[in-house]
C-alpha cells in the first residue's frame, strides 16, 4: 500500500502555474553532464518526476531518445504540455510513489526542486523499481537565496521567513521535507549500490524585473498573499529595495546541490 501523499504539497502550485515557467532558472549543463558521466552511455529513456512545467525535462530533449515528465498538478502539467517544442517528450499525470511505469524502465530518473514535497521512503521504492540495473537517480535543488548581493539576500531571507510563517499557519499546510537529509535517506534505504553529493552551480544574467519577480516567487509571497494582505506590503517594500540597487540587470549565481545514486 502506497503512503498517503499530502495533496496540498502539489495542489499549492496551481496558484503560481501561469508564471512559474518564465521566472525559474534553467538547470545548468553541468548537471546533465555529471549525470551522464555516471551512466556512461547515451540514455534511451529518462523520467523526470515532479516535472512541473517541464523546465527540468526539456533540457534532456537532445540527449535522451524517450523522455517522460510526471506531474500530479494539472495546471502545471498543462503548461508543460502546451510547449510547442515537446517533440520526444510525453507528460503524464502521476505521483512520485505511484508512477504507473513498468519495472526496469528508465536509464535516468531526475527529481528537480521537488523531492522535499514527496513521501521520501515510498518514492525511493518506486524510483528503484522503475530504474534499470545500472540506472542513475539524480535529485537536485538550487540553494536559497541565490547569490546576487548581500543586501538583497538579507532582505529576501526576512521576506521569506515572514511569508513562510503566514503560509504554513494554515489548518492544513503543505509538508516540507529536509533537503539536507537526501543522501542519508538514500543510503539508509540500502538498495542503491553507491550514492554521493555533487555540488555545482549555474550563472544567469537577468533583467531587474525578472530577478525581483523570481525572488518574490521563491519567498512564498505569492502563497502568503492569498491569505494575508499584510504580505502585499512586505512584497512592495522588498521590490523597492531591489530596484534601489541601481542596476538594470543582475548576474546571479545559483548554487545547486546534486545527489546521485546508482542502482
Amino acid at each position: 500500500m502506497k503512503n498517503t501523499v499530502n495533496k496540498q504539497n502539489f495542489e499549492q502550485w496551481s496558484i503560481v502555474s501561469t508564471n512559474y515557467h518564465d521566472i525559474r532558472p534553467t538547470p545548468p549543463e553541468v548537471i546533465t553532464k555529471t549525470i551522464l558521466s555516471w551512466l556512461n552511455k547515451a540514455p534511451d529513456t529518462l523520467v523526470d518526476i515532479g516535472c512541473g512545467t517541464g523546465i527540468s525535462t526539456f533540457i534532456w530533449q537532445n540527449v535522451a531518445a524517450n523522455i517522460i515528465g510526471i506531474e500530479p498538478n494539472d495546471e502545471m502539467r498543462a503548461v508543460a504540455e502546451s510547449n510547442p517544442n515537446s517533440g520526444n517528450i510525453a507528460f503524464i499525470k502521476g505521483l512520485s510513489n505511484e508512477t504507473g511505469l513498468p519495472d526496469s524502465y528508465a536509464d535516468i530518473i531526475t527529481v528537480a526542486q521537488a523531492f522535499h514535497w514527496m513521501d521520501i521512503d515510498s518514492s525511493l521504492q518506486e524510483f528503484h523499481r522503475i530504474l534499470k540495473p545500472g540506472g542513475v537517480l539524480a535529485i537536485y535543488d538550487f540553494a536559497l537565496p541565490p547569490i546576487i548581493s548581500w543586501e538583497i539576500e538579507k532582505a529576501f531571507l526576512e521576506l521569506r521567513a515572514k511569508c513562510s510563517r503566514i503560509w504554513y499557519s494554515q489548518a492544513t499546510p503543505p509538508v516540507h521535507g529536509d533537503k539536507e537529509s537526501y543522501l542519508q535517506r538514500i543510503e539508509s534505504f540500502g538498495k542503491f549500490r553507491f550514492a554521493r553529493k555533487a555540488p555545482c552551480h549555474g550563472i544567469e544574467r537577468w533583467p531587474l524585473q525578472k530577478a525581483a519577480a523570481f525572488l518574490v516567487h521563491i519567498s512564498n509571497a505569492e502563497f502568503a498573499m492569498t491569505i494575508d494582505d499584510d504580505a502585499k506590503k512586505s512584497v512592495s517594500d522588498f521590490i523597492d529595495l531591489v530596484s534601489a540597487n541601481g542596476k538594470d540587470a543582475f548576474e546571479i549565481v545559483f548554487p545547486y546541490s546534486l545527489v546521485l545514486a546508482v542502482k
